[in-house]
């Protein structure tokens, strides 16, 4: 029997819909002036679906920054305490931006 699911790209997941709708609202209107119901609609899911992710709008918001700051960290760490800091510093970030980048 065939699949109701079209082949092709996997869906991403509400979560990470829900945070890119977010971004774009946040960037376009404010954060203040975006509402729930806005992040919602754009992500194409219901409100109910967004606090199964998230308990509030400023949780989304914050979404991700622990695993953010934890990767500085270890990048942080891993880096050789002979060489250039500033090098060290930004190689971190870079990682961090892409690991987040990656969701």
């Amino acid at each position: 029997m065939p699949s109701a699911r079209p082949a092709g790209r996997p869906r991403r997941s509400s979560r990470a819909t829900l945070e890119e709708a977010a971004a774009e609202l946040f960037l376009e209107n404010t954060y203040a002036a975006t509402t729930v119901e806005q992040i919602a609609q754009r992500a194409g899911v219901s409100r109910a679906t967004f606090f199964n992710y998230f308990a509030s709008k400023a949780d989304l918001l914050w979404a991700g920054l622990d695993d953010t700051l934890r990767a500085c960290g270890e990048a942080l760490a891993s880096v050789d305490p002979g060489g250039p800091a500033v090098d060290g510093v930004v190689d971190a970030l870079i990682g961090a931006a892409r690991s987040r980048g990656e969701g």
